[in-house]
């Protein structure tokens, strides 16, 4: 299949939507099905939106990777997978790059 920019970037919303309807489910549970949309999006609205923007730049980086173009029939399936683990990118990589500089600055 011949994925665009916009299919890919619909799986990578449906990715960050399992991963917070995950985080809901449990709030759910937890609460006896009192849980509240309002004040969950107020906490975590800056986590869907490093969500969206690790979504785009892997969107920026796969037209800039020509190899990508050879997993073709996983690429979608990646992108559903990079929307729900995008949170847990940026804090792996942010934390590498502090371990980094905090050894540098020793």
């Amino acid at each position: 299949m011949e994925y665009t920019n916009l299919i890919l970037f619909g799986l990578g919303v449906f990715g960050i939507m399992i991963h917070n309807l995950i985080k809901v489910d449990s709030i759910n549970r937890q609460t006896a099905g009192e849980f509240k949309l309002w004040p969950f999006i107020k906490l975590e609205w800056p986590s869907i939106a490093i969500s969206f923007c690790v979504v785009i730049v892997a969107l920026i980086a796969k037209n800039e990777i020509k190899q990508l173009d050879a997993v073709g029939g996983w690429l979608g399936l990646s992108f559903v997978t990079i929307g729900y683990m995008a949170q847990s990118i940026v804090y792996k990589v942010m934390g590498k790059a502090q371990k980094i500089i905090d050894n540098e600055n020793k």
